[in-house]
């Protein structure tokens, strides 16, 4: 390169005196000393002599030489509290071994190693403390900057999912506690996956059944479009889950999925030992009123959702009594 002589001088004084070089002169293809120069005083606590091997002062180097090719050594510890980097190259004449001190620069990577450990056990120690009061997923999209929320609440319109396995409560009075935890586990697996896949936190899961909230973590798609393909996964998994029970002779069960989008107040619920996030609204109670009345493989949703669709399914409308809401108009969907 063809640098100002000014410009060399700088970069000589600042930046290769501040590495103290090195140099030892090797004889070509052997371990022994011809000559050296430089900081050698930084790496060797004596000086070598020529013709010693200089292996035997320099314990990295074994099974090093002789340099049949170029290498580097970065961050070598020669002593207790030195580093170097050691570059090795061949010439016509001689075999060369260059020192540079790296020090200041391996210790500060350290520092760096050390904050940044310090800084995962704390994140770690942030985790369980907020998971044992919120529960674990919502803790980790919060440290995670997935999501944010006031203790005190946060009005916000959402849509809120309740599923739940049909015929369960029979099945399960029937059948020996494995095999109803081995079914359970099957059913909800197929249940929870779609939900977290469309962007859906799962509130709590209740016995055989769970209940997500869409509209709270951030998202591409809307929230009602998300909870309701959502609902479509999950109908088109348990059909799935249904197929192989039945080809291994395992009785099947169905799920029943209710949505209903409004308005809710989304934060922190419970005591000092325990809370939970949660969404509370007259539409929340809507969602769970619908889920208890559909039937196995059905999808019963309220009319803003249905309106709020990008794409409207194949359903029909049903006029349904609603435990402490009334007569209600809904719309059901039987995906095939």
């Amino acid at each position: 390169m063809n640098i100002p002589e000014s410009i060399r001088k700088h970069l000589t004084s600042h930046q290769i005196e501040a590495l103290k070089p090195a140099w030892v002169e090797l004889t070509s293809g052997s371990e022994h000393i011809k000559s050296m120069g430089g900081a050698w005083q930084v790496y060797f606590k004596g000086k070598p002599q020529p013709d010693q091997r200089i292996s035997d002062i320099c314990e990295l180097l074994q099974g090093m030489l002789p340099i049949v090719e170029d290498f580097e050594l970065p961050h070598m510890q020669l002593n207790n509290d030195a580093y170097t980097d050691i570059l090795a190259f061949k010439d016509e004449q001689s075999d060369w071994l260059l020192f540079f001190d790296v020090t200041d620069k391996v210790l500060q990577l350290q520092k760096y190693q050390q904050v940044a450990n310090e800084l995962n056990l704390l994140k770690d120690q942030m985790s369980r403390t907020l998971g044992r009061y919120v529960g674990q997923e919502v803790s980790q999209r919060a440290l995670d900057g997935k999501l944010s929320f006031k203790v005190e609440g946060e009005r916000k319109e959402i849509t809120t999912l309740f599923v739940d396995i049909r015929g369960f409560t029979p099945f399960n009075e029937s059948h020996d506690a494995q095999e109803v935890m081995n079914t359970l586990n099957q059913y909800m697996n197929g249940m929870l996956k779609p939900i977290l896949a469309f962007d859906g936190m799962i509130d709590k899961i209740m016995g055989d059944g769970a209940m997500a909230v869409f509209g709270v973590l951030p998202s591409d798609i809307s929230s009602v479009d998300n909870a309701f393909h959502a609902a479509l996964d999950i109908q088109r998994q348990t059909k799935a889950t249904n197929i192989l029970r039945k080809e291994a002779g395992q009785p099947i069960l169905g799920v029943g999925v209710g949505i209903a989008t409004g308005d809710a107040v989304l934060g922190i619920l419970g005591s000092h030992e325990r809370r939970a996030f949660t969404a509370i609204g007259k539409h929340v109670n809507l969602a769970a009123r619908l889920e208890s009345n559909a039937r196995a493989g059905e999808i019963l949703m309220d009319s803003k959702t249905l309106s709020a669709l990008s794409d409207k399914p194949q359903c029909h409308k049903v006029s349904i009594e609603l435990k402490g809401i009334g007569k209600t108009e809904v719309f059901a969907i039987l995906p095939s």
